[in-house]
C-alpha cells in the first residue's frame, strides 16, 4: 500500500538522549493528528539513542531515521529539513514532550488563517518546577505585521517566543523559497539565528493561547554551566535581534534589548565564577567578555541599580578591569552560597511532600 505524502514534517535532532527520548516519542505516538512524518536525526550518539530511533521506525513507518557522524545540532536539523516532504514543518527537541492535540491544533490554525507562522504557549519544566508562558488567553490571537511580533524581544518574559524554534509551525513554502537553513558554523543559540532569518519573510503570525509544548529545562552543575567560546554566539544572537529591529524601524526600542542583554552578561559572569577553572583562567574569561563592544555598551547604558552587586559589576566592566570584576564576583559568591543552601533544602522538602502525597493516594 502506497504511503500518503504527510501534511506535517517534524525534525528531531538526537544526540545521547536515551534518558528522555522514549517519553518524547510516546508523546508523538499519542497525537490526535495522524498525517505526519518524524525525521529522527541521530547525530552520532554514543548511548542507546540510535537503537531507540530504529525501534520507533520498525514499529511505525512514519518515523524516519538518519544516522550520521556527529556534526552538531545545526547540521542535524539541516539534514532533517532536506529529508522533509510535508506541507508544514516543526522542530522538537529530543528531551521535550508535546500534548496530544499539538499537531492537530497547530495545523488547523494554519489551514484556517493561512499565516506565515503559528506559535503556541509552552511550559519550561524539570522535576521540581514548572513555568507557563503564553502570549494570549484567547484560542488564537493575531499579529497583523512583523513589527508587532518583534516587540516580544523587548520583554524578558516573551523574549523566548522570538528566540526558540520549537512551539512553532512553519509553512514549508517559505523554508524552500528562501532556502532558510541553520548555520553549521553556529553551535550555540543557533535557533535564534534561524528564527531571525525566517522572520525576514514573515508578515502575519497566529499565536495560540493553549500551552501545548513542554520544554525540559536541564539542570547543569555550577562547575559545568560555563562553556568557553560560546558567549560570542550569544552576542551574535543579540546582534541579529537588534538588526531585525532596526530593519523594521524599531530603533527606539533597542534600549529594552540592551537591558535584557545586560542580564545575559551578568549571568555569564556568574557562570564563570562557578566554572571549574583556576582563578587566573576566570580572570582571563572576564577579560574576553570585556572585549565585546556590545558588553561595554550594555553596562554603560544600564541605569544605577538598587543592587550594589549589579552596580559593582557595571563599574568593573566599564573600567575594563577583569581583576576587579573577579573580586566583585568572589564577594558575591559568599552570599549566593547561603541562598543556594536554602533552595536546596526547599527542593528536598518539596520532593518529600510529593512522595508522601503519592503514598497517601495509593
Amino acid at each position: 500500500m502506497e504511503q500518503k505524502t504527510p501534511i506535517l514534517s517534524v525534525v528531531i535532532p538526537v544526540y545521547n538522549a536515551e534518558q528522555h527520548l522514549p517519553e518524547c516519542l510516546d508523546s508523538i505516538r499519542e497525537q490526535t493528528f495522524t498525517e505526519w512524518e518524524v525525521i529522527l536525526v541521530d547525530d552520532g550518539s554514543k548511548d542507546g539513542s540510535g537503537r531507540i530511533c530504529d525501534e520507533a521506525a520498525e514499529q511505525d513507518p512514519r518515523f524516519i531515521v538518519i544516522h550520521k557522524e556527529n556534526g552538531g545540532v545545526s547540521n542535524a536539523r539541516n539534514d532533517g529539513i532536506e529529508k522533509a516532504s510535508g506541507k508544514y514543518l516543526m522542530f522538537i527537541d529530543a528531551d521535550d514532550v508535546v500534548l496530544p492535540n499539538y499537531f492537530e491544533d497547530m495545523v488547523r490554525v494554519e489551514d484556517l488563517y493561512g499565516t506565515d507562522l503559528v506559535i503556541c504557549g509552552f511550559d519550561r519544566f524539570n522535576e521540581d518546577w514548572v513555568k507557563h508562558f503564553q502570549l494570549t488567553h484567547f484560542y488564537v490571537g493575531m499579529f497583523r505585521d512583523l513589527q508587532q511580533f518583534l516587540m516580544l524581544y523587548t520583554v524578558p518574559k516573551t523574549n523566548m517566543f522570538g528566540v526558540s524554534i520549537w512551539a512553532k509551525l512553519y509553512p514549508m513554502r517559505i523554508i524552500r523559497e528562501y532556502g532558510i537553513r541553520f548555520d553549521p558554523a553556529i553551535s550555540y543559540e543557533e535557533d535564534c539565528v534561524f528564527v531571525t532569518d525566517y522572520l525576514k519573510h514573515v508578515s502575519t503570525i497566529a499565536a495560540m493561547g493553549a500551552v501545548m509544548y513542554r520544554y525540559r529545562q536541564q539542570e547543569e552543575s555550577l562547575s559545568k554551566g560555563y562553556r568557553k567560546d560560546t558567549f560570542r554566539f550569544l552576542v551574535n544572537g543579540y546582534d541579529r535581534r537588534c538588526g531585525l529591529m532596526k530593519e523594521n524601524g524599531l530603533e527606539q526600542y533597542l534600549p529594552k534589548l540592551k537591558n535584557i542583554f545586560f542580564t545575559v552578561v551578568k549571568n555569564t559572569c556568574k557562570k564563570i565564577l562557578y566554572a571549574d577553572l583556576s582563578q587566573e583562567e576566570k580572570i582571563a574569561e572576564y577579560g574576553k567578555l570585556m572585549e565585546f563592544p556590545e558588553v561595554i555598551d550594555a553596562v554603560t547604558f544600564e541605569k544605577k541599580s538598587r543592587s550594589g552587586f549589579t552596580n559593582r559589576i557595571c563599574a568593573a566592566i566599564k573600567a575594563k578591569d577583569p581583576v576587579k570584576l573577579d573580586r566583585v564576583m568572589r564577594s558575591w559568591k559568599v552570599k549566593d552560597k547561603a541562598f543556594a543552601l536554602f533552595y536546596k533544602v526547599k527542593r528536598v522538602v518539596n520532593r518529600l511532600k510529593r512522595k508522601i502525597k503519592r503514598m497517601v493516594k495509593r
